[in-house]
């Protein structure tokens, strides 16, 4: 797989019809509720405000090969403005040789040219690949469980 090929091009509004079922064959796989109206609604805002964060499609031919999500959050315990990858999906016909990689390395000079310290990732207990990943790239789990509280219904 020549890994040239793939460029990563930020979204617009016009790419989310075609974005969609890329979204949902992930949500699929994580195990996600899937609510197209409130996921159109947020990926229109994160395109339209870049204060809030990135989406970028990883492209080849034209063609959607996977993306990921980016946004900025604030924590004293960071120092202040931080990265958070919200999401990062590879289509499996695009998978094994090291586009999962060269997305991290995207995602962390996004955020280094934001002037970010931090970056952190949520990942499944159970994908071990992509935990594998991540910690061959550099990242440290932390003995912390992640909760919600949801103000919407």
């Amino acid at each position: 797989m020549n890994q040239e090929t793939y460029r990563f091009v930020p979204a617009s509004g016009a790419d989310l019809p075609r974005l969609m079922p890329v979204l949902r064959d992930f949500y699929q796989v994580e195990h996600l509720p899937w609510n197209e109206p409130a996921l159109s609604r947020a990926l229109s805002a994160l395109i339209e405000d870049p204060s809030a964060g990135r989406l970028r499609l990883i492209v080849r031919d034209g063609e959607i090969a996977g993306y990921f999500v980016l946004g900025f959050c604030f924590s004293l315990e960071f120092g202040g403005r931080f990265g958070l990858l919200d999401e990062l999906f590879v289509l499996p016909a695009h998978r094994g040789g090291g586009l999962a990689k060269r997305a991290l390395a995207e995602v962390e000079a996004l955020c280094r040219e934001e002037g970010l310290d931090a970056l952190r990732l949520e990942v499944n207990d159970d994908n071990a690949h992509a935990r594998g990943i991540y910690e061959r790239a550099g990242y440290v789990a932390h003995p912390r469980r992640l909760m919600t509280l949801w103000l919407r219904d």
